[in-house]
């Protein structure tokens, strides 16, 4: 009997060890060299960040005994996987699937609309192509397209609306913090404290959120020096949009009169505007879509603004900005995350 569980561990470490190979010989065939694309700064990034999970996989290996003590590894290999995909998808000139990154390069343009929004060309792998010409929702993000996606067919109407519509409707984005998210990315707190917040994603960007239920200030300590990120006296929240390249782990000082809440969330779990999106404060969200000209309407006094922001999170080109209760115009080019900062009400249009 013991000779079967130790064969049976074996075999178990095996395919783990293939699969460390598979990753690294597959790192070996990238058609990828410094001199020819070392200009390229976000793929060389990812490329690093690659070969980084490579190593890290190997020595995270050693001395594992089963498939269970093998979970980081795996782990590893899976967001080394990604970035792998986003080098390739690179090199081919072909982007990511849309609907999922993890679906690797796209093969096809196709029509496609969230629900209740206006039809667009997204980017898609083969199978997501597949599924919209059938009718059916992409893989794996319960997201339906409208009657008619990917035929060019326009939707005649949207349904009733249910009476029960706002029953179990979601919290607004970054009022809570994500149910998944455990203590190294989750901290909460009363009064005067601290928070130290590691990233939840290694190749994916970050969202810092810091929510104070009381008047108060927020201080990020970098190398012993304290640097403000806000400061009211009334309750206020910060969002933050951190690059791979911050300093990591995050740490906070907090100074409340009430109790507080700090997280940090990947940056792919944004919310996307569609037509309309409102909220009160700083937000970040991405709009997805070609060229569009976006209208904000500001509530109430103080400054607002809205910048873009490149994938890794590198801040672009201010879109728009204005004062007190007023309205403001601005244009994108295409699909791109967009930062608010702002203290007042708001709400954004794209058409």
């Amino acid at each position: 009997m013991f000779g079967i569980f130790k064969r049976r561990r074996t075999d178990e470490l095996a395919q783990v060890e293939a699969e460390i190979t598979a990753f690294g010989e597959d790192l070996a065939r990238l058609p990828l060299t410094p001199d020819e694309h070392g200009a390229d700064p976000g793929l060389m990034a990812d490329y690093t960040r690659t070969l980084d999970a490579y190593e890290q996989a190997k020595a995270q290996f050693l001395g594992d005994r089963d498939r269970a003590d093998a979970a980081d590894v795996l782990h590893t290999l899976e967001q080394g996987r990604r970035t792998l995909d986003r080098v390739k998808a690179v090199l081919s000139g072909r982007p990511l699937c849309f609907f999922d990154p993890r679906h690797g390069p796209s093969v096809d343009r196709v029509a496609w609309a969230p629900p209740g929004g206006v039809h667009r060309d997204v980017d898609v792998c083969a199978a997501d192509a597949v599924r919209l010409s059938e009718g059916l929702p992409p893989i794996a993000t319960g997201r339906r397209p409208d009657p008619g996606a990917g035929t060019g067919q326009r939707p005649r109407g949207r349904p009733k609306a249910s009476r029960t519509a706002g029953a179990g409707k979601p919290p607004a984005p970054f009022k809570v913090a994500p149910p998944q998210l455990g203590k190294r990315h989750h901290v909460k707190g009363r009064g005067d404290g601290e928070a130290q917040l590691h990233r939840p994603k290694w190749d994916i960007p970050s969202v810092l959120i810091v929510r104070l239920h009381g008047h108060g200030q927020v201080e990020q300590v970098k190398q012993g020096k304290a640097a403000r990120l806000g400061k009211e006296s009334f309750p206020f929240r910060v969002v933050l949009p951190l690059r791979l390249e911050t300093e990591w782990p995050i740490r906070l000082r907090i100074t409340c009169t009430g109790t507080w809440s700090a997280w940090l969330q990947a940056g792919d779990s944004v919310p996307v505007l569609n037509e309309t999106i409102a909220s009160r404060g700083p937000f970040l969200c991405r709009y997805i879509g070609g060229a569009a000209r976006l209208h904000m309407r500001h509530r109430e006094g103080g400054a607002y603004s809205v910048t873009e922001l490149a994938p890794d999170f590198q801040p672009g080109p201010p879109v728009l900005s204005g004062k007190g209760i007023s309205a403001a115009d601005g244009e994108v080019a295409g699909s791109v995350f967009l930062h608010v900062e702002a203290k007042g009400e708001w709400l954004i249009r794209a058409g």
